[in-house]
């Protein structure tokens, strides 16, 4: 009854192995991390696709097997065959795409799998309803079976593995794998065919409503072009998830920086001052990185902003943000604080780099201001630790009312008792 394999076919049906293993990886590496319906999608897609791929591999690899007559099957038990295939892998993917995976669970996911095949292959040949019974070669047999668990285990384990990889690498990974997996679903069929067998002069069934001559290369074809499609389709939906995956990680990013940025002036606000001061507080070495606050009011702001739009006013407070940024050095953090008040944070505000800056302080009143109306400025000053050893303290010392001639001029500052943390000496 057998002759020797057509080649063609035979390429056919490894081609199909390759993407439906592919297909399979594809997929079941996504479903860990999918959420919901997403992860229902991917599972049906995976299920669909493995099983559609491994029940055609075989059909077409039956078909690469010439007989002495047409190869017929039965509708029925070859729609139950695809059916097992594909309700088999849906199964097993749903298993391994779990988050936790122990042995058990691993173990039942290979047999359901394999199961799944080996029912596919053997019901697959059954279909086409032979006038004698088969012959089964009980050692081919065995190893057929074998084959499949192999590979069932080996397609989930590299599906498990490849869930944690993403980039390049994982696919090339994938590629190899499925050429691995593919090559094992082959060896299972081919040795499949091997175990079970017809008697010389056995036909299939005259009432089988399949004909065999669209189960070859019509089917391969078809299952290919599926396969691809499906891929393809899931390529570019994978990458459009990402990309809205990137816009929304960057307009989170964007929220979370509005929410420390002053948005009148563009300069950090009272927030951002904060978290900067409690940043240099929390250092194992906060006492060897002194610092100054120096707080800038606009005392006249009530009557500076009266009969003002909201347009108009913060043209104006963008105008003297801009003034005051010009007056500091380098290194100083200059802050919004409040509508009319300005922080600026001095690192190490004894050094002489900042002697300029102080000048141009003492001289605020002269030098800040609008064409409309002069600006009145109250100032003060605090400096860790002689005035505070806490943003709050900090802060309430550098708010006290001081000369603006005192402004950079720190070496008779006084502390003030309730400024103090219990436990703690401060300088004076």
């Amino acid at each position: 009854m057998m002759s020797e394999y057509d080649l063609p076919l035979v390429a056919a049906s490894f081609l199909v192995a390759v993407l439906a293993a592919y297909a399979a990886l594809f997929f079941g590496a996504r479903l860990t991390n999918a959420k919901d319906g997403e992860r229902r999608k991917w599972l049906a897609a995976g299920a669909v696709l493995m099983g559609t791929g491994v029940w055609t591999m075989h059909f077409v690899g039956m078909r690469a097997m010439p007989m002495d007559v047409a190869m017929t099957f039965d509708v029925l038990m070859t729609a139950v065959s695809w059916l097992a295939a594909v309700v088999a892998s849906g199964i097993a993917l749903h298993i391994i795409g779990r988050e936790r995976l122990g042995a058990p669970l691993f173990a039942g996911a290979t047999l359901f799998m394999a199961g799944g095949i080996v029912v596919m292959h053997y019901l697959g040949m059954y279909a086409m309803r032979m006038s004698a019974p088969p012959a089964f070669n009980i050692g081919f047999l065995a190893v057929s079976i074998l084959i499949a668990v192999v590979a069932s285990g080996a397609a989930l384990a590299l599906c498990r593995k490849l869930q944690d990889m993403d980039g390049a690498g994982s696919l090339a990974i994938q590629f190899v794998a499925a050429l691995a997996m593919a090559a094992a679903i082959c060896g299972m069929h081919y040795t499949g065919m091997m175990a079970m067998t017809f008697p010389e002069g056995a036909v299939p069934a005259v009432d089988n409503g399949l004909r065999g001559d669209w189960m070859g290369i019509p089917l391969a074809v078809f299952c290919i072009a599926l396969l691809a499609v499906a891929l393809v389709v899931t390529v570019l939906d994978v990458k459009h998830q990402r990309d809205v995956a990137v816009r929304k990680a960057e307009e989170d990013q964007r929220v979370a920086e509005l929410a420390f940025v002053d948005t009148v002036t563009g300069l950090p606000n009272r927030s951002a001052l904060e978290e900067r001061l409690l940043d240099i507080l929390a250092r194992d070495n906060a006492g060897g990185n002194p610092f100054a606050l120096i707080y800038l009011d606009i005392a006249n702001f009530r009557e500076l902003s009266s009969g003002m739009g909201e347009e108009s006013l913060n043209t104006v407070v963008k105008e003297i943000s801009a003034a005051l940024l010009d007056q500091m050095s380098d290194p100083v953090y200059l802050a919004r604080y409040s509508a009319s008040a300005f922080f600026a944070l001095v690192p190490d505000h004894e050094d002489s780099q900042h002697a300029f800056m102080y000048k141009r302080l003492r001289q605020i009143n002269e030098r800040i201001g609008t064409p409309a109306m002069p600006v009145t400025w109250r100032v003060g000053q605090s400096a860790y630790l002689a005035t505070g050893n806490s943003t709050r303290k900090l802060v309430r010392a550098a708010m006290v009312p001081r000369d603006p001639e005192e402004i950079g001029q720190f070496s008779n500052m006084v502390t003030d008792p309730e400024l103090v943390l219990p436990g703690h000496k401060l300088q004076s």
